[in-house]
């Protein structure tokens, strides 16, 4: 696949999401594990959530990776405690390299090298992990060609 990239200003946004070190093979299943804990998290105490679910990846490395799957929230972290593993934090603002994925996930690696070879031609570092955000619902779009993801990677 062709991949557009670009550079782009971000705002900070609050966040809950949960942190899992899982292997690759688990991410599907951890993803749809949490979200589900972040959801009735948030509906017990009336935080108002925004947007499609997203996954931040900290690291990986060759046996296990940590990962924060999560969901955007309406204004800063309230003095709400959520209980259990749900978290507040902060994906972070200013300039990033983005692009969008259509297809099934387990072709991402290509997008995300696609925007590694991108930011070495334009001479940019990375800043921060990266995190990739899940716009379609494969429930509601079954085949995968229609599945979009944005990827935003934070940049120094």
């Amino acid at each position: 696949m062709n991949y557009s990239i670009s550079k782009i200003r971000l705002e900070p946004q609050t966040v809950l999401v949960i942190r899992r070190s899982i292997k690759r093979s688990e991410i599907a299943a951890t993803i749809a594990e949490v979200l589900h804990k972040i959801f009735l998290a948030a509906q017990k105490n009336g935080v108002a959530l925004t947007g499609p679910p997203f996954m931040r990846c900290l690291n990986a490395g060759p046996g296990l990776m940590t990962i924060e799957p999560g969901v955007k929230v309406a204004g800063p972290a309230a003095n709400i405690d959520l209980g259990g593993e749900v978290l507040w934090e902060t994906l972070p603002g200013g300039e990033a390299a983005t692009s969008v994925h259509m297809g099934k996930y387990e072709e991402l690696p290509e997008a995300y090298a696609a925007i590694e070879k991108w930011m070495q031609a334009e001479g940019l570092k990375m800043g921060g992990a990266p995190w990739e955000v899940y716009v379609t619902d494969p429930g509601d779009y079954p085949d995968p060609k229609d599945w979009k993801t944005e990827i935003f990677w934070p940049l120094a």
